[in-house]
């Protein structure tokens, strides 16, 4: 750690927002680019970091830095990720298990019609990457392993494509 990155995370710790600015505008795209790397989804690097940031600011003064603020950073972004990754996971079989157990009895034929007319818009919609994964895992009902073979892609891009599709609907479809 240089003297001058002691002296800035000494006035985060004394409450220095401008110290802090500096360090968020030094280090941002950096873990930024680093939680990417790992997720492979560009909104889920961004909370990743912003919150990696907001908790680091909230806890300024009791945290220490052994050997340095950025090992420090890396390790907390890779953990976030990997909890990224492991709730991407189950978000996914989530969504599928609310959807067994919906309640359907005062469902009627144009509500389904409209339905399915959002959900073929809102799948449209999607970045083109994002969609091929996610009508392959879901609607083609393949098996993440054979998609990710298919696509030459790993396993863990097909999981993060799966997740970003199932938010980017429920945004589409409101």
């Amino acid at each position: 750690m240089s003297c001058s990155e002691d002296i800035v995370l000494l006035q985060i710790r004394a409450g220095s927002e401008h110290a802090f600015r500096k360090l968020f505008q030094q280090y941002s795209e950096r873990f930024y680019l680093w939680a990417f790397k790992l997720t492979q989804n560009s909104y889920a690097a961004e909370d990743i970091v912003q919150e990696f940031f907001v908790r680091f600011w909230e806890r300024r003064e009791e945290l220490t830095f052994t050997p340095s603020f950025s090992a420090y950073a890396f390790r907390a972004i890779y953990h976030a990720s990997l909890n990224y990754l492991r709730d991407a996971e189950h978000f996914v079989y989530g969504c599928e298990l609310t959807l067994d157990l919906a309640d359907t009895s005062n469902v009627t034929d144009s509500d389904v019609k409209e339905l399915n007319r959002l959900l073929l818009k809102a799948i449209n919609d999607l970045p083109e990457r994002c969609k091929k994964v996610f009508v392959m895992a879901t609607l083609e009902k393949k098996k993440y392993t054979e998609v990710a073979d298919l696509l030459g892609i790993s396993v863990n891009t097909v999981k993060v494509q799966v997740s970003k599709a199932y938010h980017l609907l429920r945004k589409g479809i409101g």
